[in-house]
């Protein structure tokens, strides 16, 4: 699986000529261990537990350059842009109960059909989110006991 990690980051700031702040590494390094797809506010809260004078500023710019960087996806759901260290190919499941995002692998769903648009449209790349319940706020079954 391709995710950020700290050493790409870290030969990014050498060509780039910055500093990998106290800040921007714990940045990086909440990243580094999602899975939940956080948004710039969740990691600024996460990021000021460790670092509480690490302004909105420092997380904002940090997040834009690494998206910039290709090293971070930014997934826009319900209005809001939440940030992904996942850069293999994959789909979201967005519950519509909690709001969580999942990632879901390419091979869980197979191949989709190739269409032919009606315009001239050239596609260059899509998106795929499925919404419904997840594990935690689907319905478990009830089990009956016969006594």
């Amino acid at each position: 699986m391709k995710r950020l990690t700290q050493q790409k980051v870290e030969t990014m700031v050498r060509e780039r000529g910055l500093k990998l702040t106290p800040q921007r590494q714990a940045i990086v390094e909440f990243l580094q261990g999602c899975m939940n797809h956080p948004t710039a506010d969740e990691i600024f809260v996460a990021v000021n537990e460790r670092f509480p004078m690490t302004s909105r500023a420092t997380v904002y710019n940090t997040l834009n350059w690494l998206k910039n960087a290709g090293q971070v996806l930014e997934v826009f759901e319900g209005g809001v842009a939440r940030f992904d260290p996942n850069l293999d190919p994959h789909y979201h499941f967005v519950c519509r109960a909690c709001g969580s995002v999942e990632d879901i692998d390419l091979d869980s769903i197979g191949p989709l059909p190739h269409c032919t648009l009606p315009g001239r449209q050239t596609v260059e790349s899509f998106d795929i989110t499925m919404r419904g319940l997840c594990a935690k706020c689907a319905p478990r079954p009830t089990v009956s006991v016969i006594l």
